[in-house]
C-alpha cells in the first residue's frame, strides 16, 4: 500500500493575505484568466500570461502547444497558476522543463523535470488537481481525452483561498463540486483503494451532499457561506485522486466530453447514476452498499422510495442539471461505437472500474441517457 501527499497545504481566507504569504513579486510567472487578474490581482508585480489568449474552453494539445511556445521565450523562478482545473492542468506542462510538444510529452516513459517552481491555487471546487500530478488535454485528431501522470506535475505548494469562491459563476461551481463528488465516489470503489484514499472520500462524499442540500433548501447564498466545505472536499477527493485513478464514469465522460465538448464536469455528473447503478447491481454487497447507505443517511426523506442512486441523481438534477444524450447530438446509431472506443482509449480508467464494465454496459449506460 502507497499513500502520499505531495504538495505542501496552505490556506488563506483572502487572495491580499495570500500574496502576502507569498511574497509574489517580478520573478513570478501568474498564470490565469484575464477577468481572475483584473479582479484580482492588477496590483501585483508578477509577470502575467493569461489562459483564455490562447483557449476559450477545455485544453487541446495544440492549445498547451502554443502556451509552451510563448512561456519557453520567459524568465521567472516560480510559476503560480491560479484558476480552474484547465488552468491548472496546463500549468503542470508548463514548468516542465522540455522543449518537446504535448504529443511527445504525452508519450509512454517521457518524464522530464521541472524548470521552476510550482504553485497552483484553484479557484473552483471540482478537479482537486491542485493535489495530482496528472494532466488531462483533449486531442481533437483523435477524438477524445487523455490523461498523463507527470512525476514533476506535483506542484510545490498547494493553496486554497476561500475568496475566490465569491465570484464563481454558479454553472462553474455546479459542474466542479459535481465532479469533485464523482471523484470521491469512483476512488471509493476502486480495486485499489486503501483505508486513507476512503477517509478522504467518505468525508468529501459527504460534505459535498449536504452542501447541495443545503443548496436546494436554502438558497444559492449558502455557496458563498460554505466555500470552504467546498474547497476541502475538492481537495480531499483530489488527494485521493493523486493516489488512486478514477474509473468507469470518468472513462465514459472522457471521450462523450471530447466528443460533444461537454464540460468534464457536466460529464462526469451526467454518467455517474447509470454506472453506478449497474456496479450495485453486479455486486450490491461490496463496497457499493457502502455509499448507498451514506447517499439514504445524508439524504434522509429525499431518499424515500427511490433506490440509493435514483436519489442521488433526483438531488444532482436540482444541482447540476443535464440533457439527454441525443440533446447533446449523439445519434441512436453510434452507441456501440462509442462503447468501442471508450474500451479501446480509456484502458488506464477503466482498470479501475469496481467490477468491469463491458461493451454491452457502456452501450446500456448510453441507451438508458439517450
Amino acid at each position: 500500500m502507497n499513500f502520499a501527499i505531495r504538495p505542501t497545504l496552505h490556506g488563506y481566507d483572502t487572495v491580499a493575505a495570500f500574496a502576502q504569504a507569498l511574497e509574489i513579486g517580478p520573478r513570478d510567472l501568474i498564470f490565469t484568466q484575464r477577468i481572475l487578474h483584473d479582479s484580482f490581482m492588477q496590483d501585483l508585480s508578477a509577470q502575467p500570461m493569461f489562459y483564455d489568449d490562447y483557449c476559450a474552453g477545455e485544453p487541446s494539445d495544440l492549445a498547451v502547444d502554443a502556451m509552451l511556445g510563448h512561456v519557453r521565450g520567459l524568465q521567472f523562478d516560480r510559476l503560480i497558476a491560479i484558476g480552474g482545473g484547465s488552468i491548472l492542468d496546463s500549468a503542470k506542462v508548463l514548468a516542465l522543463d522540455s522543449d518537446l510538444d504535448v504529443a511527445s510529452l504525452f508519450k509512454p516513459d517521457v518524464q522530464p523535470g521541472r524548470r521552476a517552481e510550482l504553485v497552483l491555487v484553484p479557484t473552483t471546487c471540482g478537479t482537486g488537481c491542485e493535489v495530482t500530478c496528472v494532466s488531462v488535454f483533449d486531442f481533437p485528431a483523435i477524438g477524445t481525452k487523455i490523461g498523463k501522470a507527470f512525476d514533476a506535475g506535483f506542484a510545490d505548494k498547494a493553496v486554497l483561498v476561500d475568496e475566490f469562491m465569491a465570484r464563481i459563476p454558479y454553472p462553474v461551481f455546479a459542474t466542479s463540486s459535481a465532479d469533485a463528488l464523482v471523484h470521491a465516489l469512483e476512488i471509493y470503489l476502486a480495486p485499489k483503494a486503501t483505508a486513507y484514499t476512503d477517509m478522504f472520500c467518505l468525508s468529501a462524499i459527504r460534505a459535498i451532499l449536504e452542501g447541495y442540500i443545503r443548496i436546494v433548501e436554502e438558497g444559492l447564498e449558502t455557496i458563498v457561506q460554505d466555500a470552504r466545505r467546498y474547497l476541502i472536499a475538492s481537495n480531499m477527493a483530489g488527494i485521493a485522486l493523486a493516489n488512486i485513478l478514477a474509473g468507469g464514469v470518468h472513462a465514459i465522460a472522457m471521450h462523450f466530453g471530447s466528443k460533444h465538448h461537454v464540460p468534464h464536469g457536466e460529464a462526469t455528473r451526467l454518467f455517474l447514476p447509470p454506472v453506478f447503478e449497474i456496479y450495485h447491481e453486479k455486486a450490491p454487497d461490496g463496497k457499493i452498499a457502502d455509499i448507498a447507505n451514506l447517499i439514504v443517511e445524508v439524504l434522509g426523506k429525499r431518499a424515500a422510495g427511490q433506490s440509493p442512486f435514483g436519489a442521488l441523481d433526483a438531488l444532482l438534477a436540482q444541482v447540476v442539471p443535464t440533457k439527454r444524450l441525443s440533446d447533446y447530438g449523439m445519434k441512436a446509431d453510434e452507441m456501440a461505437h462509442y462503447a468501442e472506443r471508450v474500451v479501446e482509449t480509456q484502458q488506464r480508467l477503466l482498470v479501475n472500474c469496481y467490477v468491469p464494465l463491458s461493451n454491452d454496459d457502456i452501450a446500456r449506460v448510453y441507451r438508458q441517457l439517450f
